[in-house]
């Protein structure tokens, strides 16, 4: 081997490490913390806490979903049709408060704010370019955020359904931190991620299933999912969550993630009915029917609950599942009809009076 070859072997060597050191920076830092001290002595006493890990009510939670090699046929198999064959359209619309009424903006994937008698709550924002915890490999989003977490004003309550990267990202929860003086509100063991990242304690709140916080006069209580939980290696340290939003102008479900469960009546008989239901429609698989709700699933838990207005999340912005882009709001429109159920299906970043909803424009008919 000549001198000139081992030295262009040793550059590319030298090229492929930085690279990975590259993907790895800061990756420790985004895995978060573990409860301890009095967290974890909450997290300990919750009904759902057991043999050191959470549980869902009625199915278990699966470190890893049967059915992987399936899952990566289909992902092989589907390439061509999992993102869109153009632009998606953004309105980078004012984002200025409103003072009454129920508005709800989404800004992509489960990420919205809330706008409910005055108070304006966030919901698993995600801002980041990617939902990893690399900011240079892991799913990319597919369009720009519609408006930059500075230009959002007023944020009183930052609301997290679980701590998976796609719902918990730590780069936005430290800018928002900075940003505003908003109180997060978090399931049990999440508030330990908030410590590592310096978001003051003092402004976190954890809360169980069927435990609240009031921001402003705006009940906010955690609701039980049917999910999983973990960062890195360690599955089910902190728990999953459904909210409800409940102000005298209205009121709110969130699904976050969640598979399809029984207690969805029983969601709506204790805290409903509804005037809104935000629901996860995309990202599902057969192999993860147990943790992710398909849109006919999504209707019909909103039905179960009186949900009132579905407004369709949890699609569109990153690939996580092999099923077409669009897929998700054209299977639930039929089922929506079929169900007797009202849909809006705003652009990405449009806001949407709950009182007087847009109708369908068919904009992911790209």
């Amino acid at each position: 081997m000549t001198r000139l070859n081992r030295l262009a072997i040793a550059a590319g060597a030298a090229s492929a490490l930085g690279a990975l050191a590259a993907a790895g920076r800061g990756v420790n830092a985004a895995m978060g913390g573990r409860p301890s001290g009095a967290r974890l002595e909450r997290v300990q006493r919750s009904p759902a806490y057991r043999a050191g890990a959470f549980h869902n009510t009625t199915r278990g939670t699966a470190v890893l979903p049967t059915g992987q090699r399936d899952v990566l046929r289909r992902f092989r198999e589907s390439s061509a049709t999992r993102r869109p064959p153009a632009p998606i359209p953004v309105v980078s619309a004012s984002h200025a408060p409103r003072p009454d009424g129920l508005h709800v903006t989404w800004f992509g994937h489960a990420s919205c704010l809330v706008e409910l008698d005055g108070v304006r709550i966030l919901l698993d924002p995600v801002w980041s370019e990617r939902c990893s915890p690399s900011r240079h490999v892991g799913p990319r989003r597919l369009h720009a955020v519609p408006v930059p977490l500075s230009g959002l004003g007023r944020v009183d309550a930052v609301v997290i359904s679980h701590d998976h990267y796609d719902h918990l990202d730590m780069d936005t929860v430290r800018e928002l931190a900075g940003l505003t003086d908003a109180v997060f509100i978090v399931p049990l063991g999440v508030g330990a991620h908030l410590d590592a990242w310096g978001v003051p304690g003092h402004r976190v709140v954890e809360c169980d299933w069927e435990e609240g916080y009031d921001v402003r006069g705006v009940r906010v209580t955690a609701v039980e999912a049917q999910h999983f939980s973990g960062r890195g290696l360690r599955r089910d340290g902190t728990l999953w969550a459904s909210w409800v939003l409940a102000g005298s102008g209205g009121r709110v479900f969130f699904s976050g993630d969640s598979g399809f469960f029984p207690g969805y009546a029983r969601i709506g008989a204790d805290h409903g009915p509804f005037d809104t239901a935000l629901m996860a429609v995309g990202a599902y698989d057969p192999a993860w029917h147990d943790i992710h709700l398909d849109p006919e699933e999504a209707v019909e838990a909103t039905r179960l609950m009186q949900g009132g207005l579905l407004v369709p999340i949890h699609w569109c912005t990153f690939v996580l599942a092999p099923h077409p882009w669009s897929e998700p709001v054209e299977r639930l429109l039929v089922a929506a009809a079929t169900g007797g159920v009202p849909v809006a299906v705003p652009r990405v970043g449009d806001r949407v009076d709950v009182g007087s909803p847009p109708g369908l424009d068919a904009w992911w008919e790209l």
